[in-house]
């Protein structure tokens, strides 16, 4: 276990170093946003070992309005592993055989393009790789999450607009990186509204403060959502007098999570229009700030109203979570 586990760690402590120049220039890598290939022989893909890689990296993403895999999954031979395929920026090689003595796994950053992952599971048999990837295959499917994540994370400080930057920092006293796509909707005494308007969908992020007396773990999920509503109603909808709130059909789930030290308090549901049809998931992310004596909540959210679920909302939402990672407040 000790052994398995410090691999994992390796890996993750790789995604942040195998982001720069090394040896020539890669051609770029293909593939879209979360969508890995798997490079197995049939046998293997179509046996327990590939059943156990579809069921993790096939389960649903958490608290958006419509069922889409965490990962989109696509599959060849490792005969037809070549140029195209070799390039994709996400891989998962498969390979069983008597030269390997146990299970293992390793990691390759831009192997055949860049930015690129690939990963190599090994085994001693197709029996002994199903039960490898049934106790590890939540941490893998996970770290290409997190290389997912960071590649929105790079694009967006790459690509950040500087006067939104300028505004958050003067405004709130934090850096955040907003990308230049986005646009100011509404700025007011301590509320800011920036959105990413797309022809079937919607990104937005709300910044606000309060005061408190307390830090984050003394709040509610009912005093949070209060707070929240309390803010969010500045935000209009189509029809007069409507306006944005908290859905009340499926109540938020709430975490404590711990980012680069800061403790943050998650609140992850959904979010209606009062006074009209409109809704779509949310994410809010409230931190105590001990040197204003404030809370500070940043609120991101995402509307895609696409028929039959045409336009996909996972990728929006995970844009949402990268963007806020990118946030960083003075101690």
């Amino acid at each position: 276990m000790k052994r398995i586990t410090w691999i994992l760690v390796s890996l993750v402590a790789a995604v942040g170093t195998a982001c720069g120049p090394s040896g020539p220039v890669k051609a770029p890598s293909s593939g879209r946003a979360y969508e890995l290939f798997v490079v197995a022989p049939t046998e293997l893909w179509e046996g327990p070992a590939g059943d156990t890689v579809r069921a993790i990296f096939s389960q649903e993403v958490e608290r958006i309005n419509q069922p889409e895999p965490l990962f989109d999954l696509l599959s060849v031979p490792p005969t037809n592993f070549q140029k195209t395929v070799s390039r994709h920026r996400n891989i998962l090689i498969l390979r069983t055989g008597a030269q390997y003595e146990r299970s293992d796994m390793t990691a390759a950053y831009d192997v055949y393009s860049a930015p690129q992952l690939q990963v190599t599971v090994t085994s001693p048999s197709a029996d002994s790789m199903a039960a490898f990837l049934h106790t590890y295959g939540q941490e893998l499917e996970q770290f290409y999450e997190i290389v997912e994540r960071n590649r929105f994370i790079a694009q967006a400080r790459k690509h950040s607009d500087p006067e939104i930057g300028t505004l958050i920092r003067e405004k709130f006293g934090f850096e955040m990186s907003i990308p230049s796509n986005y646009r100011v909707r509404l700025d007011t005494t301590d509320f800011l509204w920036v959105s990413y308007e797309l022809p079937l969908a919607s990104i937005g992020f709300l910044i606000y403060t309060y005061p408190a007396d307390s830090i984050m773990t003394d709040a509610t999920t009912g005093w949070l959502v209060a707070a929240r509503n309390g803010a969010v109603r500045q935000v209009p909808g189509p029809s007069k007098g409507s306006y944005m709130s908290t859905s009340t059909i499926v109540p938020p789930d709430r975490k404590l999570l711990t980012i680069d030290g800061r403790q943050w308090t998650q609140l992850r549901g959904f979010w209606d229009v009062k006074g009209d049809f409109m809704g779509g998931p949310f994410i809010n992310y409230t931190t105590y700030d001990g040197a204003t004596g404030r809370l500070i909540a940043i609120d991101g959210y995402v509307y895609s109203p696409s028929p039959n679920n045409q336009v996909p909302m996972r990728n929006y939402i995970r844009q949402v979570e990268a963007i806020f990672r990118t946030v960083r407040i003075p101690e």
